[in-house]
């Protein structure tokens, strides 16, 4: 939307007749979370965050909320866990502990249902995760209560990635850290950190202040979304039967975003998804309309990579270069 930021609540939900497919079974599964708001950004957020912080490098330990990647923080004198949130582009807050915040004008909110809401801003004097800080920030407003009730844990908001623009992320879900190394304008580590060979490097592209990668299923060049706030994997209904029959169903799961509405829906395997000329086997996914998701992008796309991808590996995400690398977990033989 032209001169205006879409804020989008994305909750998943699985549409009847969406998937001709047969589960292999009806098990029932715990519930999975998509949690994202998604920010259609102008392009001063990405000018507007800089940590104030002035180490080189630092390793942060994250918890984890099921899959989700969470961050002990303190925004102003609350204190909770921030949700790591790649697919989004700048910070937005529970509107529960933050209720002052006022209209932002020119601007609204849409779910998946359609439904038009307010969207309100706040600035934030200070934010704080470990030895990482920021000063006087403006922050997006939503109701989080549902999602804190599905995790049982006290959530202050989402974490976009754009905050972290002047570094190279490094992943490692399964050590539970992430590391911050601090760039010059080259994309080049300012520490003297050594830095590991990828097994895999590929480029990824930055639309409107979200990373997205190109895969392939079937043979089919396909843009995804680089989205830590999703605990699954998820592929857009409107693809082809060719590129959705790779897709194993499996089982029965409550799905839930960040909106009061949850639905019972199937969730399954990609078969045949593939990076560069690296085969991921079986991650788990789930099928449903992006058609929104796209609109708040204000780009096609097709899928998104979400925490069952994250957990593959060790991943390096140069912000400045666009580069991401992969260290993939190596299988221990018996």
């Amino acid at each position: 939307m032209q001169g205006k930021i879409q804020h989008v609540l994305i909750l998943i939900m699985m549409v009847a007749n969406l998937l001709p497919y047969k589960s292999a079974q009806s098990e029932e599964h715990p519930i999975i979370l998509v949690n994202n708001l998604k920010l259609n950004t102008l392009s001063d957020y990405w000018e507007r965050y800089d940590v104030l912080s002035d180490f080189k490098s630092i390793v942060i330990p994250v918890k984890r909320a099921g899959k989700l990647i969470l961050l002990d923080a303190i925004a102003d004198s609350v204190s909770g866990a921030l949700i790591l949130d790649t697919g989004s582009a700048g910070l937005v807050l529970n509107s529960i502990y933050f209720r002052n915040g006022r209209q932002k004008s020119g601007s609204q909110s849409a779910g998946i249902t359609g439904k038009i809401e307010e969207i309100n801003q706040l600035q934030i004097g200070k934010l704080q995760f470990d030895d990482v800080f920021y000063e006087n920030i403006k922050a997006d407003l939503t109701d989080l209560g549902h999602l804190e009730q599905a995790r049982k844990t006290k959530i202050l908001g989402f974490f976009g990635l754009c905050m972290l623009k002047d570094f190279e992320v490094v992943l490692d879900l399964k050590n539970n850290v992430i590391e911050l190394h601090r760039l010059d304008d080259q994309g080049v580590r300012l520490s003297n950190h050594p830095i590991p060979a990828p097994d895999l490097q590929l480029p990824v592209f930055n639309y409107n202040n979200v990373f997205f990668i190109e895969g392939r299923i079937a043979n089919k060049r396909l843009s995804f979304c680089l989205d830590t706030g999703a605990e699954s994997n998820v592929l857009d209904h409107y693809l082809s039967d060719k590129i959705l029959n790779t897709v194993t169903i499996v089982k029965r799961s409550t799905l839930r975003g960040v909106g009061e509405q949850h639905t019972e829906v199937f969730y399954g395997l990609m078969n045949d998804f593939s990076l560069g000329n690296q085969s991921f086997a079986s991650m788990q996914t789930i099928i449903t309309s992006l058609a929104k998701m796209s609109e708040s992008y204000g780009i096609e796309t097709d899928g998104m990579l979400g925490c069952a991808f994250f957990e593959q590996g060790v991943f390096y995400l140069n912000m400045r270069n666009n580069v991401l690398g992969i260290i993939f977990h190596k299988t221990e033989k018996s």
